[in-house]
């Protein structure tokens, strides 16, 4: 009797805590009003109820994260959302790539109110690209250069131009349909394989059949190299329709069709310009005028460097920049230095010092 009290006994505590351990896993963690305001919160979600309920609701449902400045009216799930493992999949992605879950984060609120909204379009595409890694983070760290690269070989019009200074924000567009302004909220996956895992944020607009459509988007852009200059790519995008009309239009199976075949013709854009560089037809670069402005002609210089197997990391290019303009400034002149009146006490008197008239 005794053993078999003491194995009932045992178990009843290795369930304990079993139990306990589990709780603690999944503790919800508590946001304070003094960490956050709730007129933070408002001022973030630009004072939108809908807004302040989908980032609330989906933050303490899909990351057992509750603020204490939401009231009880944001907390409440959308009634048609089913916060279940699909649902919360983009949030868990993302927080595991890197993603910060701090409120004064760039982007942080902009990002996880979309994916706490109702309605949501997701969209894939996978192919190749004839490129190196190292091509590819030249090509993403010269982003205007590489537009005007693609326009001088296919008589294009795409438009890449960086916003800031890190060139984390960017706005871009292929001349015909497409263009968007983007955040760059990842170039890696937690710290590792730089530029192969890609998260954006952004602002779209598109012409597509007979819609005009604009619209909020996470993407993930994945890449690896499986052969020499040959990267396989993976474009995930995570769509926000603003009603429920959108809604069921982007989820048409001919719409997504639509969607997919413009991603591809950027993708076919980005081939046929690398072919022709590839096979040595170099007319283009001679002839565009874009091309042959003094910083393009060094990005040109500075490609063919890279292509011929130099080293080029993401992230050069604004490093090359930084160093310029510490080279370019002016010197400080160092001015004489002014004669200053010594101490008394530092002052060596001795007997010849002054002579003492009468």
């Amino acid at each position: 009797m005794q053993g078999k009290g003491f194995r009932f006994s045992f178990l009843m505590c290795v369930g304990a805590m079993v139990a306990l351990c589990t709780s603690l896993s999944y503790a919800t963690k508590s946001i304070p009003t003094s960490e956050v305001s709730r007129h933070q919160l408002l001022m973030k979600a630009k004072n939108d109820a809908d807004n302040m309920r989908s980032f609330c609701a989906g933050m303490y449902k899909c990351l057992d994260t509750k603020y204490e400045a939401c009231s009880e009216a944001d907390l409440k799930p959308w009634p048609k959302v089913n916060y279940n493992e699909e649902f919360c999949a983009p949030y868990k992605e993302i927080v595991k790539r890197g993603f910060s879950t701090d409120i004064k984060a760039p982007m942080m609120m902009d990002v996880f109110l979309r994916l706490g909204r109702q309605y949501r379009a997701i969209y894939e595409s996978e192919g190749t690209l004839p490129l190196e890694v190292s091509e590819i983070s030249f090509l993403f760290d010269n982003m205007p250069f590489t537009a005007d690269l693609i326009n001088a070989y296919l008589n294009s019009e795409y438009t890449l131009e960086y916003n800031s200074t890190n060139h984390r924000y960017f706005s871009g567009g292929n001349g015909h349909g497409l263009s968007g302004d983007f955040y760059w909220a990842l170039q890696d996956s937690a710290g590792t394989k730089l530029m192969l895992r890609n998260m954006f944020f952004g602002y779209g607009y598109a012409q597509i059949l007979k819609w005009s459509l604009k619209g909020t988007a996470v993407a993930f852009l994945d890449m690896d190299l499986v052969a020499p200059r040959t990267l396989k790519y993976k474009l995930t995008a995570v769509v926000f329709p603003g009603n429920s009309v959108l809604n069921s239009i982007m989820q048409l199976r001919v719409f997504k069709s639509v969607v997919n075949s413009k991603i591809d013709e950027v993708v076919n854009d980005i081939k046929k310009a690398a072919s022709m560089y590839y096979n040595g037809n170099r007319k283009p670069l001679k002839e565009n005028a874009k091309l042959r402005t003094p910083e393009n002609i060094r990005h040109i210089e500075e490609f063919d460097k890279v292509v011929a197997g130099g080293s080029w990391k993401l992230g050069d290019a604004e490093r090359k920049e930084r160093a310029s303009m510490e080279l370019s400034k002016p010197k400080p002149v160092a001015r004489p230095q002014e004669p200053r009146e010594m101490p008394a006490e530092n002052v060596d008197f001795n007997a010849n010092t002054f002579i003492k008239k009468d």
